[in-house]
């Protein structure tokens, strides 16, 4: 009879069964699945779970091959560079081909491994929503983010940081949605449609033919890109702003313009344009992505105070994100299922059952769910950056 493989939150249901009854502690062996790796991984780690009595406050423990970490406390999130052709993104709970965030102190385990040790215990079952920063290079062009749409991801950038070298007047670029003048110049939507396509098929054709290293076209390629991105609008951002990118919005962030983004936990997008060699495909979803792609151009959504402070940037349906200028005590709402935590300047303490968590500026938490509506501090100088399900 085939045994079905049992889960962290198995194991430790198990194990702490055993406390209980006095029992003596047991290693067991858990199967951690990369579904995401290429090809998709297994890998078996040792894994003991005890509760652990801290005055008289019980805490959740695992210890995995020898290194112990808590299941309840909050953890700090160990960022992974990934490079890219327009500059690199930094990774907090990121979990892909390309690279894996890391947990715990000292980056201690892998975030996969971590989240397998109890999945329903962590954070009820939910994967985190993805948190990391897009640093885009300054040079012009080559700084550019691909011009691409999502069918089920969606996003919200956090302007931190504009690079004066790209923009001396302190107001950086994203191109976001498309032109309202342009699209009205045509006899109807089909046409800009028709039009948009046409123009994006022989930019990629000029470009093509750069990356297969002819050379002496740079008029060409300047040509063809300025033609196709006549199609799109922009917007202006500086340090501070917050823009949503709802599905089927056509977006690229421009140079020297540094974001933390939170975004829905997938990778699919298509690409209607890129002013590089795209490495992780054989060409650009132009077609489908025209196709597709919202024309009305979205309202900019003041943020909803939630009280004194602290205000939400944005409510998608798989998450919603919180800003919050900290002087004293925030507590989350306690049904959610986990939180993310990104601190943008200052300082701020976390609080859990067991240990707290002290984030600087640019450090990022993951609170399970055993921490969620305990106190979060900071002084008059902390921003935080707040993001979970239903928030």
């Amino acid at each position: 009879m085939h045994e079905e493989p049992r889960t962290g939150d198995d194991l430790l249901a198990q194990a702490l069964d055993r406390q209980r009854r006095g029992l003596p502690a047991a290693a067991d062996t858990l199967t951690v699945e990369r579904s995401w790796t290429v090809p998709p991984s297994v890998e078996s780690v040792s894994v003991s779970y005890r509760l652990r009595d801290d005055d008289a406050c019980p805490v959740t423990e695992a210890v995995v091959d020898g290194c112990a970490i808590s299941l309840d406390d909050p953890q700090p999130l160990g960022p992974v560079a990934i490079p890219k052709p327009w500059g690199r993104e930094i990774w907090f709970t990121g979990m892909e081909a390309r690279g894996e965030s890391r947990i715990g102190h000292g980056a201690a385990l892998s975030i996969g491994t971590y989240l397998a040790l109890a999945p329903e215990h962590l954070s009820c079952g939910n994967l985190p929503v993805l948190l990391k920063i897009l640093d885009p290079r300054p040079e012009p062009v080559l700084g550019e983010l691909y011009l691409e749409v999502h069918e089920s991801k969606q996003e919200v950038y956090v302007v931190t940081h504009v690079e004066p070298a790209a923009w001396p007047e302190g107001r950086g670029r994203i191109r976001y949605g498309i032109s309202q003048a342009k699209r009205h110049s045509y006899g109807s939507d089909d046409d800009f449609r028709a039009a948009f396509l046409a123009a994006l098929k022989r930019y990629e054709d000029v470009r093509g033919d750069v990356d297969a290293g002819a050379e002496h076209l740079s008029e060409a390629e300047a040509a063809a890109r300025a033609e196709a991105l006549t199609f799109t609008d922009e917007r202006t951002l500086a340090v501070g702003d917050v823009i949503a990118v709802p599905v089927w919005v056509p977006h690229s962030l421009q140079p020297g313009v540094r974001v933390v983004e939170f975004q829905t936990p997938t990778y699919e997008r298509f690409i209607l344009s890129s002013s590089q060699k795209v490495l992780t495909q054989p060409g650009w979803d132009s077609a489908h992505a025209v196709a597709h792609m919202r024309l009305d151009t979205p309202a900019v959504e003041p943020p909803e105070p939630v009280s004194d402070g602290v205000e939400r940037i944005v409510r998608f349906d798989e998450f919603g994100v919180w800003q919050a200028r900290l002087n004293g005590a925030l507590a989350l709402p306690r049904e959610l299922p986990y939180a993310l935590a990104f601190c943008v300047t200052g300082k701020a303490v976390l609080a859990g059952p067991g240990d707290s968590l002290e984030l600087n500026a640019g450090e990022a938490a993951f609170i399970p769910r055993a921490s969620v509506g305990r106190d979060i501090e900071g002084r008059s100088d902390s921003l935080l950056l707040l993001a979970a399900p239903g928030l």
